[in-house]
Order: C-alpha cells, then sequence, then structure tokens
C-alpha cells in the first residue's frame, strides 16, 4: 500500500487523452490502491482523484473486462459499500458513499456495453438496496473533509440500477420503498438529496411506472408523516421528516408539471402542502 501523496502524485500525472499512455501504466495495482485510499478524508484525492480517475478509465473503455468485474466486487464487499454501515459521524461514511458512485458508473457501462454476468447484475441491484435501507450517516458536505453525499451518491446509484435492462419490474415497487425508506431518515437534506432521489422516480416513469402506483405511493408516503405525528407530535424527528418530504414535494410537482402528466399527484400534493403548512397532519 503506498502513501496518499503518492497516490496523488501518481494520478496527478496520468494523460487521460492519451490512450498510449494509458498502456503504459500498472493498471492493476493503481486499481488497488484506489480502492485502498477510496474512502481517504483528503478530499482532493477521494473526490478530485480517485473518483474522477475512476470515471474516466470506465468511461473511456481503458479498463478490460476483467478490471471491471473486479472494481464491482470490490465496491461491493464489506470493506467498502458497507464498511462501518449503520454509523454515524465516522469518516467510514466516505468509502461507502464513493464506493456507491463507483458502483453506479460500473452499472452505467454495462447498461451500453455489457460485461457484467447476470448474477453480479442481480448482486449489484441488491447491494444498492442493502445500502439504502442501512446507511445513516446522512451527511452531504463535511466541512475540511470535503464530500460525502452519502444519500445522493446513493440515489446515483439506484437511478442506475433502474435504468439497466435486466431491472425487473418486479423490483419497480422495491425501488420506491428505497427512495421512501430515505426520504425518512433521521437527517434534515441540505445538498440536493431530495433532487437526486427524484432522479429515481423519473427513472422509474421512463421504465413505465404508471401514475396510478406513483399516487399509490405518494400517499403511503404522505401517511407515514401523518402517522409520525400523530405517534410523537411535533418532535424533532417529525420536524424534519416534513422538511425533507415537503421539499421533496415541492420537486415532485414541478417535475410532474414539466413533464406533462400526473395531474392527480399534482392536485394531491397540492392538498397535502397546504394541510401541513398550517399543521394539519391527518
Amino acid at each position: 500500500m503506498i502513501s496518499e501523496a503518492e497516490l496523488k502524485r501518481v494520478l496527478r500525472s496520468v494523460d487521460f487523452s492519451h490512450p498510449d499512455s494509458i498502456k503504459e501504466l500498472d493498471m492493476e495495482n493503481i486499481l488497488k490502491e484506489m480502492t485502498l485510499h477510496i474512502g481517504s478524508s483528503d478530499g482532493e484525492l477521494r473526490d478530485q482523484l480517485i473518483y474522477t480517475s475512476f470515471y474516466r478509465f470506465i468511461e473511456r473503455d481503458y479498463l478490460s473486462n476483467q478490471q471491471l468485474v473486479y472494481l464491482l466486487d470490490t465496491c461491493m464487499n464489506k470493506e467498502h459499500l458497507f464498511f462501518g454501515i449503520g454509523k454515524k459521524a465516522y469518516d467510514s461514511v466516505f468509502t461507502r458513499a464513493f464506493s456507491s458512485l463507483v458502483l453506479a458508473i460500473a452499472l452505467k457501462r454495462d447498461r451500453h456495453r455489457p460485461f457484467l454476468p447476470t448474477e453480479k447484475v442481480q448482486q449489484a441491484f441488491e447491494a444498492c438496496f442493502l445500502y439504502l435501507e442501512g446507511e445513516e450517516d446522512t451527511r452531504g458536505y463535511v466541512e475540511g473533509k470535503g464530500w460525502a453525499h452519502s444519500i445522493a451518491h446513493g440515489a446515483d446509484f439506484l437511478v442506475e440500477v433502474i435504468h439497466h435492462p435486466a431491472f425487473p419490474e418486479e423490483f419497480h415497487k422495491r425501488a420506491l420503498e428505497m427512495i421512501k425508506t430515505s426520504l425518512l431518515k433521521e437527517a434534515v437534506y441540505c445538498d440536493d438529496e431530495e433532487g437526486r432521489l427524484l432522479f429515481a422516480i423519473e427513472a422509474l416513469i421512463d421504465r413505465g411506472m404508471t401514475d396510478e402506483t406513483l399516487l399509490e405511493w405518494t400517499e403511503d408516503l404522505v401517511t407515514a408523516v401523518n402517522r409520525h405525528y400523530l405517534k410523537k407530535g411535533y418532535s424533532l424527528y417529525v420536524y424534519r421528516n416534513v422538511t425533507n418530504v415537503s421539499d421533496f414535494l415541492r420537486s415532485y410537482y414541478f417535475r410532474m408539471k414539466w413533464k406533462g402528466n400526473g395531474s392527480d399527484i399534482m392536485h394531491f400534493i397540492d392538498n397535502v402542502l397546504e394541510k401541513w403548512h398550517n399543521h394539519q397532519f391527518n
């Protein structure tokens, strides 16, 4: 394992515009070091160098199928996507969040130029659901360390899962459940997490989800918030739920309007937001 300073030097020296220079790299070793340091608390190394390099290596087809499978397997394991899962305010969130981003890129690559065996694709789908369900460190930007953005990155992963041609229709409602779970975590989102979760809704619409199913899910989401209020009163947890879901519903309303569909959903959201504005939770 090399030092973070040495890995910075190596990645800064990579010339992605010249394929011949990429061929000269010890790619297996570089990938190993990048995955080892993927959760570095150094924001420049983690975000600007490691993640950006992963993106360029994959998008520009500089990795072999074997290397891509290695990357997928590594980022899905318990030392990456599930490293310290359930903990809050620990640096382990950086490992989880940035592993989920790399998995999103890998699935996108497989969608356009397939390389993954069927069982690996299914493992990635399951890993995405388990990750969003288990993630409790919901921080966006962490002062001094940069972006964690775990829920937003998990949402990006979910979008690629939904877009993948192997994603089965029977998982559509499970994807909606993961969006609901993410919105109802004990946090106030302030870094556009709800907007990234909405991209997953749009992906489901693109895959043929009906307005009727979405309206039923939206009603269920609102009912969950109302029940929390009736059970706990206007507690901090409920306040955060109301804030997150209200912000989500506002964005949801305008996405439906711009798409020219979902009139029943829009009408329902309109009524809910008016009630919540007047502190009516029933």
